[in-house]
């Protein structure tokens, strides 16, 4: 299989690990969903679960068949051993841009975006959810190269939380996304890459807007043809309610498991949150975080920008 091209940037901190890919080994036909934090990660997962399998049910939990290969809270053999032993087309998710990752011809790169002003807010409710639950994880890598090694502190206020989310980051090189690695800049290590063959797009908005056309997207993309008499139920085991309400086939058991269903792991699955919460102060920090992007991927991003 030929290799696109190969890490630029190592990432490893109290959430992440993007060394785990050196032990990766690719099959052709691979799907991996490469998104930053509270985009539509876990809904893409599932949108791509029901598509593989033909079916609303799963051979057993989603995190559990779709592995987040680079989180640093599961051990990397128990992880490989899972993608090893899979039969199924394997999917695999992963919260690293493209230049932290080995890219491979005969794999499929599934990008999601989100207008950064709701993955804001949305990430406000996750961190401060994990950083609750930390005692029940495992500890993250250590070693010099660990930035953030432990849970950073998360504070109550959105505001301060969207001021630091928006001018800092986990890691030195990056300017947003703290608590987690930037979205700016994973959405536009892909962005100068979407016209390949291997790489797709989505938008959080469009998949609210039009679930079933995206998802047909998504089958055409991924040459998984559509089987019309199941369809209608397809789709709806991958709305956003369905989904909140048949958790027990989202999260495994165990400490990842536990952790995330001891809070709303799905917030409010809506765009436009931010409207009653950010203050111009706010949204100034936001203009300043969006404008080195590229002026076509800050108004794909941003719709009403």
């Amino acid at each position: 299989m030929r290799t696109q091209t190969v890490p630029q940037r190592t990432y490893r901190s109290y959430f992440t690990d993007s060394t785990y890919w050196d032990d990766y080994r690719p099959r052709p036909g691979d799907i991996v969903i490469s998104t930053p934090p509270k985009v539509g990660t876990t809904w893409t997962q599932r949108i791509t679960s029901v598509l593989v399998f033909q079916s609303t049910r799963l051979p057993g939990p989603l995190m559990e068949i779709s592995p987040w290969l680079d989180c640093a809270f599961t051990p990397l053999d128990r992880t490989l051993e899972t993608l090893e032993g899979q039969r199924h087309r394997r999917f695999i998710k992963t919260h690293l841009p493209m230049d932290a990752l080995p890219v491979h011809s005969d794999v499929s790169y599934l990008i999601v975006g989100r207008d950064l002003r709701d993955a804001a807010v949305s990430a406000h409710n996750h961190a401060l959810g994990t950083s609750r639950a930390a005692d029940r994880l495992p500890p993250g890598p250590t070693g010099d190269d660990v930035h953030t090694p432990v849970h950073p502190p998360v504070p109550e206020d959105v505001h301060e939380h969207w001021r630091d989310y928006f001018t800092r980051s986990a890691f030195p090189w990056e300017s947003d996304g703290w608590p987690f690695n930037s979205p700016t800049h994973h959405l536009e290590s892909w962005w100068r890459h979407r016209g390949e063959p291997n790489v797709l797009f989505l938008h959080y908005q469009d998949m609210l807007d039009d679930l079933d056309g995206q998802m047909r997207r998504v089958s055409a993309f991924l040459d998984i043809p559509v089987d019309e008499s199941v369809w209608p139920e397809l789709v709806q085991a991958c709305a956003f309610s369905d989904m909140r309400s048949g958790q027990d086939q989202i999260f495994g058991k165990g400490a990842i498991g536990d952790a995330a269903t001891s809070f709303r792991f799905f917030h409010r699955g809506s765009s436009g949150q931010w409207r009653g919460i950010a203050t111009e102060e706010d949204l100034a920090l936001y203009r300043a975080a969006m404008e080195p992007l590229p002026a076509d991927l800050r108004a794909w991003l941003a719709r009403d920008a």
